[in-house]
């Protein structure tokens, strides 16, 4: 399939560099687009009409990973480097942006300034300018960035950036009501649109809340899930790392046994719940952790999910071929034609939603 089909002119959307409730606003006072595709359908509301799309019986399922600090200061002898965590791969490597590190060679040795313990040798630059570097414990280096870093962001080729301060003072806008597990370096941001008092709506109406968790990091750089390759199918994504405990595992098995809708609550749900090792003979999905570098594009045969509710995504990018594989790909570019069309739509991490059923 040829990129160029997802590569629509977006030149005029809205961009929210911060989530609603730093504008202001409630968590679920944004806009909903709905795509019906039994009807062939596209509806335009508002967020908390969700109420009207979901059944007793339903499985929402979140992830419960919530955005941590990402940015220490190390040293290489004498001079200090700041450093930016956007991810993790197997084997005790992360990717990193080190800034000023042009003299530093591959093999270079970095250290902590507040403990020499916590150290990253780089082994490769990527093509992107960010290095692969292996840590000497990820136990360390997570436990350094909850307690002492620091919220960095560097304005990528869409424009956002979010204001360190914002996120320093009030954290907890850029987490949804679920999150409850640190470890994602860039923000799970599906989930954000949900009130405590919409999620018990939610609940009064029927409907069973599952979580699983789903660290996001270098699968939101540009270089990653920007598709450069004139064919959808050449991409590829880095794997993450996901884990799925014996409540929520056992909530999946039973309501896929039980033929009720599994809904996704977010891309990294989605690919998590189609990643997951199960007996198709008697349903049964058991405890499990992995990494998972899963790319879903159009011609995928979904498992498990029966609804997705997802963002509003860039052109060309691995989110909206995701989005074009579960809806198909006309219903999917004739939406964001409308949206497009209709205006005043906001796009990506902090903007608007679409629900797919």
């Amino acid at each position: 399939m040829k990129t160029k089909l997802f590569d629509f002119d977006v030149t005029s959307r809205l961009m929210p560099d911060t989530p609603l409730p730093l504008r202001g606003k409630s968590r679920d006072d944004g806009r909903l687009v709905v795509l019906d595709r039994a009807a062939d359908h596209i509806a335009h509301t508002h967020f908390p009409a969700i109420l009207d799309y979901l059944h007793a019986g339903d499985l929402l399922v979140f992830n419960d990973s919530y955005v941590m600090p990402n940015a220490l200061i190390f040293r290489a002898g004498q001079q200090q480097f700041p450093i930016i965590v956007h991810g993790s791969e197997p084997g005790g490597v992360y990717v990193i942006h080190v800034q000023s590190a042009s003299c530093l060679p591959p093999g270079g040795l970095l250290t902590w300034v507040l403990n020499p313990a916590l150290s990253a040798q780089l082994l490769s630059q990527q093509a992107d300018g960010l290095w692969r570097a292996r840590v000497s414990s990820a136990e360390l280096l997570l436990g350094a960035l909850e307690q002492y870093g620091s919220r960095q962001e560097e304005t990528d080729n869409d424009g956002i950036c979010t204001a360190p301060e914002l996120w320093q003072r009030t954290p907890e806008h850029f987490r949804s009501v679920r999150a409850k597990t640190p470890g994602s370096l860039d923000i799970p941001s599906a989930g954000l649109h949900f009130s405590l008092d919409l999620l018990d709506r939610i609940r009064r109406k029927g409907v069973e809340i599952a979580d699983i968790t789903l660290h996001v990091g270098v699968s939101e750089t540009f270089a990653v899930r920007h598709i450069s390759a004139d064919q959808v199918e050449n991409h590829k994504v880095k794997a993450e790392y996901y884990n799925v405990g014996p409540e929520a595992a056992a909530q999946i098995g039973r309501a896929w046994r039980e033929k009720r809708r599994i809904i996704a609550v977010g891309t990294t749900v989605m690919r998590t719940l189609e990643s997951l090792e199960f007996d198709p003979r008697h349903g049964a999905v058991r405890a499990q952790s992995g990494w998972t570098d899963l790319y879903i594009y159009p011609g995928f045969n979904f498992r498990f999910v029966g609804a997705l509710l997802t963002n509003l995504h860039q052109p060309r990018s691995s989110h909206i071929v995701l989005t074009s594989a579960f809806a198909g790909t006309d219903l999917t570019l004739r939406s964001y034609n409308e949206i497009l069309n209709i205006g005043s739509y906001e796009f990506d991490m902090y903007g608007d939603s679409m629900l797919i059923v």
